[in-house]
């Protein structure tokens, strides 16, 4: 072989080698992408389940404590309403800081582009 056709093989053998790599990265980027969005997901999806939890266990509350207001005595329902008033308003805030975690998460994952496609 002639020292040009040697080199010329050489080069395609490179090149070949470096668009094959090239492909594997592409496709090992769109497996992590894939991965970070499963687990993005799941993580603005565990914070919406926490949400609905809260949510159910503060209306069973709400409910025993309404069942005991309509038996209570004067004094007994102050205290109950009371109870209810504080419940209400540690519920609103926490689903406040629930719902902007869930804000900042999605924001994040729109920023660094791993939002599942749907």
């Amino acid at each position: 072989m002639s020292p040009r056709n040697i080199r010329r093989s050489l080069l395609s053998a490179a090149l070949i080698g470096l668009v094959a790599n090239v492909g594997w990265a592409a496709d090992t980027a769109k497996a992590s992408a894939a991965e970070a969005a499963r687990a993005n997901s799941a993580g603005a999806q565990r914070l919406a389940e926490q949400a609905t939890a809260q949510r159910e266990r503060m209306l069973a509350e709400h409910a025993a404590l309404t069942k005991l207001l309509k038996t209570a005595t004067e004094e007994q329902r102050k205290a109950i309403l009371a109870r209810l008033e504080e419940q209400r308003k540690s519920f609103e805030e926490s689903q406040r800081t629930l719902a902007k975690l869930i804000r900042d998460e999605q924001r994040r994952q729109r920023q660094e582009g791993t939002t599942p496609r749907r």
